[in-house]
């Protein structure tokens, strides 16, 4: 865009506003050698090539250029579908965006699906992907670039419109933000708590350091401050007494009138931080002294990682392996092999807690024809009801390990209440509680040892689960051949989590 001055020179105007992207839809002969050599190994950008301009139309664009507003003095405006195709392609090859900035000019296929084959230049830069990227969230276009892409599958015959097979599942959502110990936490929400009272006091942080003397503020890094040797095994209860007198002497110098007001939402979140860290990760030390604390050997469910990101936690994707940050449920179409939706949760969230987050998009019409589900997911209140609706919940039942007569071998009677042993014994039994065998009865029974270790004068104890009767037809359909095989179905979430 240009204007015209008073003595007739040109004066370049660029607005913020993007303009629409109309790319060419046929394939040059240059392009069709590349998409048959990418076929087999990244058909993803054969997809994009071949459709974008049925995923980038003009009411996609037209939705994402109402986010932005026409400004004087801004860039040179960048295609809207373009920005957007180039966010996609960011995401599915995992790449920050000085990357991907670089891959547009370095990458023949990026080159190919962004209509930019031999071009120099870049066509945008790092700030405006990651401007894209908010205003992509911020209105829920995000979403609506999911239906459809959802609606296209359908069009290209990807599925239709049937009720779904589906498959609940979790993956950690590694490297969203740094961990840090008990220490640097607590120092590095000390530092931001002095910086927010100095906002409210009127002096410089500096200052109000020097006033509380806290000597641990005045360098750039925690460590450097505490200065200790980290070979002494001393050093950590050494370090943490440093950082924890800190905390006292700021405490003490924030109450002298005038007070501050520590109500207020930011910095009374640095002073909860504080306390809860303290909490989770420290214990009374006997050894040190009243008031001496240490660190805990065994890590707080709870924990927080980081003071930028409350919610990274530790997780654990089984006994042995363990993740930090956030994990992402997701519910996929078996039929489809699509991703129909995508929450994120913090990694130690039950996973059935996520099942609640993902059942609005399970229950769309038509519904669920078959749901494959993971153990974690099976203590969701949802499952119940779906079962009662007729859906197939397929799923491994809990695991009863040992050696011992299990609930498999005691017949229930849920109609009258009464659980029988393998010997005929029949006693009254509520699902949720234990059923409590007569101690005359198991003293003298047969097969007393194969069925219980408890001592002479005690009774088998049986624990009915809550859904036993669920857990009961779950393990009548993994011994049969073709209860085995449709469990075996969901093996295709492993390779979708994967490709994402």
């Amino acid at each position: 865009m240009a204007d015209v001055c008073s003595d007739g020179e040109e004066i370049p105007l660029y607005f913020e506003e993007p303009i629409m992207w109309n790319p060419p839809i046929a394939l040059t002969p240059e392009e069709q050698k590349m998409a048959q050599r990418t076929q087999k190994a990244r058909k993803f950008f054969v997809f994009l090539r071949a459709r974008r301009h049925e995923r980038w139309d003009a009411t996609f664009q037209e939705a994402l250029t109402q986010t932005y507003r026409r400004e004087p003095g801004g860039t040179a405006p960048v295609e809207a579908g373009l920005l957007a195709l180039a966010t996609l392609l960011q995401a599915y090859g995992n790449v920050g965006d000085r990357d991907a900035v670089e891959l547009t000019v370095m990458e023949k296929r990026w080159q190919m699906v962004l209509d930019g084959l031999g071009a120099a230049p870049p066509p945008c830069s790092q700030g405006t992907l990651c401007n894209v990227r908010l205003r992509l969230i911020t209105p829920n276009v995000d979403q609506t670039w999911l239906e459809r892409t959802v609606a296209l599958a359908e069009t290209l015959g990807g599925f239709g419109v049937r009720q779904r097979r589906a498959a609940l599942d979790a993956t950690p959502l590694c490297g969203a933000g740094r961990v840090e110990d008990t220490c640097n936490l607590l120092g590095h929400a000390l530092r931001k708590a002095v910086g927010l009272a100095a906002r409210e006091r009127g002096p410089s942080a500096e200052a109000m350091v020097a006033e509380a003397e806290l000597v641990l503020m005045g360098h750039s890094r925690l460590t450097a401050a505490r200065d200790r040797d980290g070979g002494d095994r001393t050093a950590r209860g050494s370090a943490l007494r440093t950082v924890r007198d800190a905390v006292a002497r700021w405490t003490r110098w924030r109450e002298q009138p005038p007070p501050l007001v520590a109500q207020q939402p930011p910095l009374q979140e640095m002073r909860d931080t504080i306390v809860q860290s303290v909490a989770h990760d420290t214990a009374p030390d006997p050894a040190g002294g009243p008031g001496a604390r240490r660190i805990k050997p065994q890590v707080a469910p709870d924990r927080r990682l980081a003071l930028e990101d409350k919610d990274l936690r530790h997780g654990r994707q089984s006994r042995a392996k363990t993740f930090h940050g956030c994990k992402e449920p997701l519910a996929l179409d078996l039929d489809s092999t699509v991703t129909r939706e995508v929450v994120v949760c913090p990694a130690h969230a039950p996973e059935h807690e996520a099942v609640e987050r993902l059942a609005e998009t399970l229950e769309q019409a038509p519904g669920l024809f078959q749901l494959a589900i993971a153990l974690g997911s099976m203590a969701s209140p949802r499952m119940a009801p779906w079962a009662a609706q007729g859906v197939p919940i397929m799923a491994r039942p809990w695991p009863q390990g040992g050696d011992l007569c299990t609930t498999n071998d005691f017949p229930l009677a849920v109609v009258h209440g009464t659980v029988t042993c393998p010997q005929g014994e029949r006693v009254p039994m509520l699902l949720g509680t234990d059923a409590q065998f007569p101690a005359r009865a198991c003293d003298t029974c047969p097969v007393r040892a194969q069925c219980t270790n408890a001592r002479l004068g005690q009774g088998r104890s049986l624990h009915i689960r809550e859904d036993e009767l669920f857990q009961h037809k779950l393990r009548a359909t993994i011994r049969t051949k073709r209860g085995r095989a449709s469990l075996r179905k969901r093996t295709a979430v492993e390779p979708t989590i994967s490709h994402q």
